[in-house]
């Protein structure tokens, strides 16, 4: 006896084919840090690296470290905290939940992916002090998938709201634009890891627009164990 019906395996179908460009580029990420752990890429970040450098404009300098700052964990925390005291006063306990799994398994996936692959950083580049692995840039990642999911989710439920929702959108992009104004990054970990963080706000996105996606999950997990 098959675990799911024929409708739900069609729903679960085309599930799975909206999500064929976002594991393509996981794909591509992954291949790409692989091919840098194996050094058969060459340092082709170097030049733009350097021009960043070399062109340091002090106000603009400040303002990158600000932003960089605001691309930290103790800053998502309190978003979050403060998303939570708005979000389930208006019993919107699922998006928040969403927003707050998004940012988490973000992060999460981000430093499994910087410990398995381990490219080195731009030493001689530093404005700050930064430890850790290069590959693929957090701040891109995670600010991204946090800040653009959330755009997202505006646009849909505000749609007044659109024009806040595309500067927080576009917002999103500039912790990662940051840390190559601080030294601490390849462009090339920062363009993976904004890339890595646009799948991830999608993936969250459709699953914040499809419940029962959610939903047709647990069935199958039940019914699986029930097969067991």
């Amino acid at each position: 006896m098959p675990l799911i019906d024929s409708s739900e395996a069609k729903k679960l179908s085309s599930f799975r084919s909206h999500k064929l460009w976002i594991v393509s580029i996981w794909g591509i990420a992954i291949a790409f840090g692989v091919a840098l752990r194996l050094g058969w890429v060459p340092a082709i970040d170097l030049p733009l690296l350097t021009w960043i450098r070399d062109h340091q404009l002090a106000g603009l300098q400040r303002i990158m470290y600000i932003i960089t700052v605001a691309g930290t964990w103790p800053v998502y925390i309190i978003l979050l905290l403060l998303l939570a005291l708005i979000l389930l006063s208006k019993r919107q306990l699922r998006a928040w939940v969403i927003l707050a799994l998004n940012a988490g398994l973000t992060f999460a996936v981000n430093n499994l992916l910087k410990v398995i692959l381990r490219r080195g950083r731009p030493l001689d580049f530093f404005q700050i002090s930064q430890g850790g692995s290069s590959y693929p840039s957090g701040h891109a990642m995670v600010a991204v998938a946090f800040y653009l999911l959330a755009a997202l989710m505006l646009a849909k439920a505000f749609p007044r709201l659109k024009w806040l929702a595309a500067v927080i959108g576009v917002v999103s992009f500039l912790p990662g634009l940051s840390r190559l104004f601080m030294g601490v990054h390849y462009p090339t970990d920062v363009i993976m890891g904004w890339l890595l963080g646009v799948s991830a706000a999608f993936f969250w996105y459709e699953i914040w627009l499809q419940p029962e996606i959610e939903k047709l999950f647990l069935l199958l997990a039940e019914k699986s164990l029930a097969h067991d």
